[in-house]
């Protein structure tokens, strides 16, 4: 199988199933119990906490630890926003459903009023843009780091830098870019992020709330983690999170090169009449193209029976029969959107596969 849908989810590494193994074998007590085992499984969940903080350069007492990329989306928009006795959200228009969710609930049941910002001709909210959409009443913007359909990366550290000078938190779904390209993560009010787009486990993530910012927590009388998510802790799933997050932050660079290396390949080979959509996108692991005469999802059926494996949008919005919010901002027709494919390409990818499926994707759809 060649497997391009990295964006949708990684195989796990060795190392993070090794963690994953030994812990839930020999530290199985519940972190916060007082004894000598439940201090021993704590310090684990310390000892990561601190990795991945010191890592991204931020606070290790604002990390929280949670199921995956939406819970920390929709936990931290929440508390950031009722943060605020301001009633206005700001959001672009990349954003994944989870966001969109969460923003929709706000709405519907608090009465915060939603403005979706505007987006340049390359699909990016310019700090300009950003200035001119802000008002006295806006109390929170949320823009994402990475967009998992296209690969268009924001200017996180200018928009965060007029943001400030409005007293506006920001919150970035930083899912598909964590461990993946350099983020300015230090200074924003809060981010999400998902182990299992980096080569960990599945259901485990962490959201980050800035001690600086105000928030107020979804849940009334919870003591764990700050206050902010209770429940026991999946401590074999952290440190197994922590594993991946060390390997893959540590070899980011040598995979963002070999990843700009497979794109290129990609864009060279194309048959002309599959055309690339965003091919100027910042993070080179996602390539969109539109097909000439097939439906994306039609052809992600086909190719995945002869091994070829690749998404459309997506997974969390693929029953979602709505033409994706991303390539109706960047201009494309709901039939345009029904005709695109995403290939998501990871570390493990090799030229040799990447010639293959596009003599494959050629043969079939040119």
């Amino acid at each position: 199988m060649i497997y391009f849908d990295h964006a949708a989810t990684t195989q796990m590494s060795a190392a993070a199933i090794e963690a994953y193994t030994t812990v839930a074998q020999h530290f199985y007590a519940n972190g916060e119990s007082l004894h000598r085992a439940g201090n021993e499984a704590g310090q684990l969940v310390n000892e990561a906490r601190l990795s991945i903080a010191r890592r991204l350069g931020i606070a290790a007492e604002g990390l929280i630890f949670t199921s995956g990329g939406t819970e920390s989306n929709q936990l931290g928009i929440a508390a950031l926003a009722q943060g605020s006795a301001k009633r206005e959200l700001l959001v672009s228009p990349l954003e994944h459903s989870s966001v969109g969710e969460v923003l929709d609930a706000l709405a519907r049941q608090d009465g915060y009023r939603i403005k979706t910002l505007a987006v340049d001709a390359t699909g990016h909210v310019t700090p300009a843009m950003l200035a001119a959409a802000l008002t006295p009443d806006t109390a929170l913007v949320v823009v994402q780091a990475v967009n998992a359909i296209t690969g268009i990366c924001q200017d996180l550290a200018g928009l965060n830098q007029v943001a400030q000078a409005q007293g506006v938190p920001l919150f970035v779904d930083a899912v598909q870019g964590v461990a993946k390209i350099d983020l300015p993560l230090a200074t924003v009010a809060g981010f999400s992020a998902s182990a299992h787009k980096f080569n960990g486990p599945k259901s485990c993530g962490f959201l980050y709330l800035s001690s600086q910012v105000l928030a107020k927590p979804r849940f009334h009388h919870v003591f764990q983690q700050n206050g902010y998510l209770p429940g026991t802790m999946d401590i074999p799933g952290i440190v197994s999170a922590e594993t991946a997050f060390t390997a893959a932050f540590a070899t980011q660079a040598a995979t963002f090169a070999h990843l700009q290396t497979l794109k290129q390949r990609v864009l060279t080979t194309l048959a002309p009449s599959i055309q690339p959509v965003a091919d100027w996108a910042e993070y080179p692991g996602i390539i969109g193209m539109l097909l000439p005469h097939t439906q994306g999802q039609e052809a992600a059926t086909a190719m995945g029976q002869r091994g070829l494996s690749f998404s459309t949008v997506s997974a969390c919005s693929i029953r979602d029969p709505r033409p994706d919010n991303t390539l109706m901002a960047l201009g494309l027709s709901a039939d345009d959107a029904a005709q695109y494919i995403r290939w998501s390409l990871g570390a493990e990818n090799t030229v040799a596969e990447v010639d293959q499926a596009v003599a494959m994707l050629n043969a079939a759809y040119a």
